[in-house]
């Protein structure tokens, strides 16, 4: 309720301050003007000379002057067809209406909104709600800083100060303020479409967990009693064969699952599992949370009852509510990219790709050298961020997973224990490769030589050492980021400016030679860019995986769900 009622706030406000500005402008405008500008707004209008009388009376002495004006002719059959003196015409050259008219309009579109996020909230999933939040808080800090640039610096007291320093420093009064309005309206773009993203590739996460129930009585529950059986998952995964139960006593002792866990580690190829996880079937997943829940319910001595579903479920809203969390620290590290990439537009007198000279900063993107080297820098950094994200979620993740394999003496299913408990395949285990090591460190302040790990779950993080958790769910955090603002840079700035260029054949393009690779380099980086973004579902519901398991299992979400299904007295 006091969100609600600050945005009402926030929107009487605004409404005052258009009301102070049409009014101002309303008042001091003759009615002759209100028609030329009414009618101007029609399409196509004939300018015709024509003749305007406008009569004084004082007392019985009346004057008429004529005077020679350009009107359209759609003016002329408005002033003819309404004679002065009606009633609708009175009316209609009201300023007090248009006001009015204007005001209201703006009240009907913040109630639209307001139902709508209204309607929204309560039709979405209470893990997506956090999602909504941080929008609400975004759109509403973006609306403010636009409110601050139309009241203070565009048509404020600093905009006499910035238009100075525009004209002395870029030769254009005006260049400077735009810009400003320009690089708002992208911050606005930028901001919205993450917390769509997020909401999109979340919402299809959860989708995937609230189906894991559903596919394991359809798909693993080969003979419907309710239950999958390890042997109806070995079936149903198409696990590998091998000898276990190597001394055909018919009992697996711990020394021969360790034994067959190492042979299979040995042959283990994690850029082959990387692909196989990439490619994933939802069956396959749904059979990775079920042998996860094998686990945790042996480990943890939970009853059977016990739904791993509910229990991911609640971890990736939990999460979620601190993954869409942005503060304005975030949009630091995009200032370099877009201030080079800007600085094409800005030196050729031109503030965006909707300016009327637009065209003239075409294929000078391509042709800058210190423009375009440092882009490519940028997106082969993203590129190689999001793909460090991906590689390590999913190789941990197989370190934690148990293995699940089917005996080739008795033929029984048998679960092997997860391979990180093996001291020979962990110490061989190194998921801070070479520069990635160096960089984690760098980023946290020591990593694991400050904040060592502290069981041999951890051990797992590599360099990061314990502070992976929170560290890395910044780090897909600000990688999604980084991909969205490239998109939107790269798509509505230069890519659909070259292609209209193109297809207009505008003789104004600035470089004409390198309009078409230019056009081509940023298609591949906008590409790329998407490919990232493909990539950040998989790569978070893995983080949540190896976040919540083992060592990381949480005890108070274990008890939530216990007491949801009534498995639990408390």
């Amino acid at each position: 309720m006091m969100r609600r009622s600050y945005r009402f706030m926030a929107a009487a406000a605004v409404c005052s301050l258009a009301a102070t500005k049409l009014t101002a402008v309303c008042a001091f405008a003759p009615p002759s003007s209100s028609a030329s500008f009414l009618s101007s707004k029609q399409s196509a209008p004939q300018w015709l000379p024509t003749t305007a009388m406008t009569t004084t009376t004082t007392g019985s002495k009346s004057s008429s002057i004529h005077q020679l004006s350009m009107l359209p002719s759609s003016t002329l059959q408005l002033t003819t067809e309404e004679p002065a003196n009606s009633l609708i015409y009175t009316i209609l050259h009201t300023p007090t209406l248009w006001s009015i008219l204007a005001m209201t309009s703006i009240v009907a579109l913040l109630v639209l909104w307001e139902e709508t996020i209204h309607n929204i909230r309560s039709s979405t999933p209470k893990a997506i709600v956090p999602v909504i939040d941080s929008m609400l808080a975004e759109v509403g800090g973006l609306g403010f800083i636009g409110l601050f640039l139309s009241t203070v610096v565009t048509g404020g007291p600093l905009g006499q100060i910035i238009g100075r320093l525009s004209e002395d420093y870029l030769g254009d009064e005006e260049l400077l303020l735009e810009a400003f309005e320009f690089l708002h309206t992208f911050f606005f773009e930028v901001g919205i479409l993450f917390f769509v993203v997020a909401g999109v590739c979340v919402g299809a996460v959860l989708e995937e967990v609230n189906k894991l129930s559903e596919i394991s009585e359809l798909a693993l529950d080969a003979d419907g009693d309710g239950e999958v059986t390890l042997d109806e998952l070995a079936e149903a995964l198409d696990v590998s064969c091998m000898i276990v139960d190597t001394d055909g006593d018919g009992i697996l002792s711990e020394e021969e699952k360790i034994d067959a866990l190492k042979s299979t580690a040995s042959n283990y190829n994690f850029i082959q599992a990387i692909i196989a996880e990439r490619s994933m079937s939802e069956v396959d997943r749904a059979g990775e949370c079920l042998v996860a829940r094998e686990r945790i319910l042996g480990k943890y001595s939970l009853p059977q009852e016990f739904e791993i579903d509910a229990y991911f479920g609640k971890i990736f809203g939990e999460n979620l509510e601190e993954s869409v969390e942005l503060s304005p620290i975030t949009w630091l590290p995009l200032i370099p990219l877009i201030a080079l990439e800007n600085s094409v537009d800005l030196s050729r007198d031109v503030v965006s790709a909707s300016s009327s000279n637009a065209f003239e900063s075409c294929g000078y993107f391509f042709a800058t050298p210190w423009v375009f080297y440092p882009t490519i820098f940028f997106q082969a950094l993203s590129l190689t961020w999001a793909l460090f994200n991906f590689w390590k979620m999913t190789s941990i993740k197989k370190m934690l997973l148990p293995t699940l394999v089917t005996d080739g003496v008795n033929g029984e299913a048998a679960l092997l224990p997860p391979r990180y408990t093996i001291d020979e395949i962990r110490n061989n285990f190194n998921s801070s490769p070479s520069i990635f090591a160096w960089g984690e460190q760098f980023f946290t302040g020591g990593g694991a030589k400050t904040s060592p790990p502290r069981n041999e779950h951890e051990e797992l993080f590599g360099a990061v050492g314990a502070k992976f958790e929170g560290v890395y769910r910044d780090s897909m955090r600000f990688s999604t980021w980084l991909c969205v603002a490239l998109i939107v840079y790269s798509t509505t700035q230069i890519v659909f400016r070259d292609m209209a260029a193109l297809y207009l054949h505008s003789a104004n393009v600035g470089n004409p030679e390198g309009l078409v690779p230019e056009l081509i380099v940023w298609i591949i980086f906008t590409a790329s860019a998407v490919f990232q973004l493909s990539l950040a579902p998989t790569t978070f519901l893995n983080y949540c995986f190896v976040t919540s398991v083992e060592e990381y299992v949480k005890y108070d979400i274990v008890k939530e769900v216990m007491r949801e299904e009534e498995l639990c007295e408390t």
